[in-house]
């Protein structure tokens, strides 16, 4: 799998969860919420050359705290690849 199709792979899981994201119930945000943070690490762990060490773990916790944010880390990191 190329690092666009992973980004694209991991953009479409995002957006089903974010339904569960906003969800009042503990139970169901809480599993949304783990399912949504193995796919920023994976994210992460998979685009260790866009970024600088320092910038990741900035990059990872603002993404954890919005996922609309991550979602346009996604994009920007897309037209990284294309560039490059």
């Amino acid at each position: 799998m190329t690092p666009i199709e992973s980004i694209y792979e991991i953009r479409s899981d995002v957006l089903y969860l974010q339904r569960y994201l906003y969800e009042k119930k503990p139970v169901v945000y809480h599993r949304a919420y783990e399912r949504y943070e193995k796919l920023v690490d994976r994210f992460f762990k998979e685009s260790v050359n866009v970024f600088e060490p320092e910038k990741r773990r900035i990059l990872r916790i603002e993404c954890l705290d919005d996922s609309n944010y991550f979602l346009n880390l996604l994009e920007t990191t897309v037209e990284y690849y294309q560039v490059n």
